[in-house]
């Protein structure tokens, strides 16, 4: 699996405080006899893109727009390239309509889509605890916003709505460390609401995931999460910057503050590290290696694939699945202009799935990435 990762490589934000440290941890210098992480000579220069949409296959649109609506007022129904669509913060859902469910939706028995693409979730920073309250508020019963269990440890099989409610829930520790603050502070030390972090999910109608996250303190922001699973994040980070054109958080001097950009990883196949709570997941999440990317105007995140060494059982335990034709049929951005794209997905051999083809008054192609999440890329213009 590394190799094939180096092969593919060299052929072709808003985040938790503790991912940028991690990310910083795993960076090097780059030799140049490394193909993995050589800039392709002769290949035209990518601008950075801006998100654009997630686009969803879905039996029921308006559905759909009716439960954003309520979960996020601030945005508003409309329509791109004569799809129905929710915008907000200008980003987009983006609909298209299909006779029978698709596959991919999030089971929340399994704890997974089924089957698992590359994408996990998405979903706003805002005040974790005034979301819940509303939204329960609403929806007491729970039909329409019922919210995922998020564990506290190992230990726990119950969970709570969110993981403002736990413990130790404004930090993600490992088990090591939630032992080590429980003899320092006590079992369940006081915690001020406008600091650390609160997250939790709920799923929407067609089974996309949707995860929220911030505190008191936090600014709304629709789009303020878009996480990815992948087999070798640091290895889809360097992959996605010498592709797309999106950068790598800077490396920063703790001593000066000054910054500097950060290389590519090496190596970017790299161990799995310990899982750490809350979670989703009953037997908790593995959260290194964690790469990040910064977009014009957003941050996306990678993790490692969860069910990986029997941690989901055998029947989960597989490789992620193309995302093409499932709920989250894929990931769209934005370019001033296609062509120095296209020139340069041609000089490094990255295959064009489908296109040109129109998008609304102006022209978009279609691609995948190293673990089958396929990219709609557009040229910026008139829906």
């Amino acid at each position: 699996m590394m190799m094939n990762y180096g092969k593919r490589l060299g052929a072709g934000c808003r985040v938790w405080a503790f991912a940028a440290a991690l990310a910083g941890a795993c960076a090097s210098g780059v030799p140049d006899t490394d193909p993995a992480k050589a800039s392709v000579g002769g290949a035209t220069a990518v601008p950075p893109p801006a998100f654009h949409h997630i686009h969803v296959n879905s039996t029921d649109p308006e559905r759909a727009l009716d439960w954003w609506e309520t979960f996020w007022p601030a945005g508003a129904r409309t329509t791109v390239a004569g799809l129905p669509a929710f915008e907000a913060d200008g980003v987009y859902l983006l609909y298209n309509a299909v006779d029978a469910p698709a596959p991919g939706a999030f089971d929340p028995e399994q704890r997974q889509s089924v089957p698992q693409s590359a994408f996990w979730t998405t979903g706003p920073s805002t005040d974790g605890l005034a979301l819940y309250e509303r939204l329960t508020a609403l929806d007491p019963d729970g039909e329409r916003f019922g919210f995922l269990p998020v564990h506290t440890g190992p230990d726990d099989d119950e969970g709570v709505p969110h993981s403002g409610l736990a413990p130790f829930g404004d930090q993600l520790l490992t088990v090591a460390e939630m032992a080590e603050r429980a003899a320092r502070e006590g079992a369940n030390p006081a915690r001020d609401r406008a600091s650390g972090q609160d997250f939790g999910y709920l799923v929407d109608p067609d089974g996309i995931l949707v995860e929220f996250n911030g505190n008191a303190a936090t600014e709304d922001l629709f789009y303020g999460h878009l996480h990815f699973w992948h087999e070798q994040p640091l290895c889809a980070a360097n992959w996605y910057v010498a592709h797309l054109g999106v950068t790598l958080p800077p490396l920063r001097d703790p001593e000066t503050g000054e910054t500097a950009p950060r290389p590519p990883y090496d190596p970017c196949a790299v161990e799995i590290g310990d899982v750490s709570y809350p979670s989703f997941l009953p037997m908790g999440q593995l959260r290194t290696p964690i790469a990040s990317v910064r977009l014009a105007n957003a941050g996306w995140m990678w993790y490692s694939r969860q069910c990986r060494d029997g941690r989901c059982g055998p029947d989960l335990d597989r490789p992620l699945a193309p995302s093409r034709g499932q709920v989250v049929d894929h990931v769209a951005v934005t370019y001033p202009d296609l062509d120095p794209v296209l020139a340069h997905l041609e000089a490094t051999g990255v295959p064009i799935l489908e296109g040109p083809y129109p998008f609304g008054g102006t022209r978009a192609v279609l691609i995948a990435d190293l673990d089958g999440l396929s990219l709609e890329l557009i040229e910026a213009g008139s829906d």
